[in-house]
């Protein structure tokens, strides 16, 4: 009993440390619990800025003008006028009614043609303004035109938009670009005629139809001479203020040069001539009482300082619209132009 007694404390003793060792491996065996991180919120992406819609250019603009594609039609034959009315009745040119279509329009005017099936390079001939109720059919292009036809050349002489069944013209266009206009989609039609060369194209234009020729040689690449007889300005207030004013039909959307002198800026061929372009031949007469000099020697030198090739030939003491020998002279001399411009 008292041996038992004795035996107790060390028995006790020794339960107590065996818990005691067990402890620190039950400890380790206890996984241990991390608190998750707070998720982190993500930040919404900024909204780019919607640019604000660019309005369209006005429809008259030399840059919208480049932008359209002028594809013209199907440009139709039709009833020989040759030796009737302004035709020269020159032996082997067939001097015929054509159409074509131009802004949803049927536009009318002459077509020369030489015998035999081509192909043959184009002439365009914008004839200078005569008010429609005096105009008669080839007048002031069939001068220019019908030669060429004798010599090899397919010579298509536009009537202005609202002249003898042409179409109108949109009536936001300046009449000059709604008559460039016609005369470009003219270009594009010529691809329906099987005599055309149309890799060999040239413009032709007297007064007026120099400042057409103009317009189309700054829109149109497709143009590789031009010749302007006695050309308007090059600068479009100058005709504006000496012609257009009077007629403010004429001006369409773009009003007059002091309400928007921006306009005018970009309806001036002037403004556009840059290198490339096609080389210009310009005739004109020393005693011409409608295009003053200033505005000729202006147009030549800007075409020049913008590395165009371009010359002038001034005819002594002929005025604007040339007769006889000068005309005989100045055709010849714009022929040799062309056919070297063309490489022909």
């Amino acid at each position: 009993m008292g041996r038992r007694s004795a035996l107790l404390p060390a028995v006790l003793l020794l339960l107590l440390s065996g818990c005691s060792n067990a402890s620190p491996q039950a400890q380790s065996a206890r996984p241990t619990t991390r608190p998750s991180p707070a998720a982190r919120p993500t930040p919404s992406p900024t909204p780019a800025a919607t640019p604000a819609p660019t309005p369209p250019l006005p429809p008259y603009y030399i840059e919208t003008l480049r932008a359209q594609k002028h594809e013209g039609g199907t440009l139709s034959i039709g009833e020989e006028v040759s030796c009737r009315g302004y035709s020269l009745c020159l032996p082997g040119v067939h001097t015929k009614r054509m159409t074509w279509p131009s802004g949803g329009q049927t536009m009318t005017g002459l077509i020369s043609l030489p015998e035999g099936p081509g192909p043959f390079p184009v002439v365009v001939v914008n004839h200078g303004f005569i008010p429609p109720e005096r105009y008669g059919e080839g007048q002031d292009s069939l001068i220019f035109g019908e030669p060429m036809a004798q010599h090899g050349f397919i010579a298509v002489a536009p009537n202005w938009p609202g002249y003898l069944g042409s179409g109108p013209a949109p009536p936001e266009l300046p009449a000059l670009l709604g008559q460039a206009v016609a005369a470009l989609d003219l270009v594009g039609s010529l691809p329906s005629l099987p005599q055309a060369d149309t890799t060999k194209i040239a413009f032709v234009g007297h007064s007026n139809g120099g400042g057409e020729s103009q317009i189309a040689m700054v829109v149109d690449p497709r143009i590789k001479a031009v010749v302007l007889h006695g050309p308007v300005s090059s600068d479009m207030r100058d005709n504006a203020h000496k012609w257009w004013l009077t007629r403010p039909e004429s001006l369409g959307a773009l009003g007059t040069p002091e309400s928007n002198p921006a306009g005018y800026d970009h309806i001036s061929p002037r403004n556009y001539f840059q290198a490339g372009q096609p080389p210009v031949l310009i005739i004109q007469g020393t005693a011409d009482h409608t295009i003053p000099r200033e505005w000729t020697e202006a147009t030549l030198a800007a075409l020049k300082e913008k590395g165009v090739q371009a010359e002038v030939m001034w005819f002594p003491g002929a005025d604007h619209d040339f007769v006889g020998a000068d005309l005989s002279n100045a055709v010849a001399a714009q022929e040799a132009f062309i056919r070297k411009a063309l490489s022909i």
